[in-house]
């Protein structure tokens, strides 16, 4: 398994480019930690539904949902970062 935290640790360095770089890792982990979270909670839910435990499946699908939200929310991170790159490129049509 590849550890991420080398690539988030900020060396301190004067480009802005790192911090960048550390802040789309760390949107990253939290991407995919959130979307887990939503995978699981939701697999529990339909477990807890098929036995009956109709309150059990409600408490997983709110935490569905609520993993959801926090992945919309890390997502819009990397999104934002991805229109500044864009941003930035000069135009060559002159």
């Amino acid at each position: 398994m590849v550890s991420l935290d080398d690539y988030i640790d900020d060396d301190g360095g004067d480009d802005e480019g790192g911090a960048d770089i550390a802040a789309d890792f760390a949107a990253l982990k939290g991407c995919l930690q959130a979307l887990a979270d939503a995978i699981a909670s939701t697999n529990l839910a339909v477990i807890n539904g098929a036995q009956g435990d109709v309150q059990a499946a409600t408490q997983r699908v709110q935490a569905s949902i609520g993993a959801l939200k926090r992945f919309h929310e890390a997502f819009t991170v990397l999104k934002s970062g991805d229109e500044d790159e864009a941003s930035e490129e000069p135009d060559e049509e002159t």
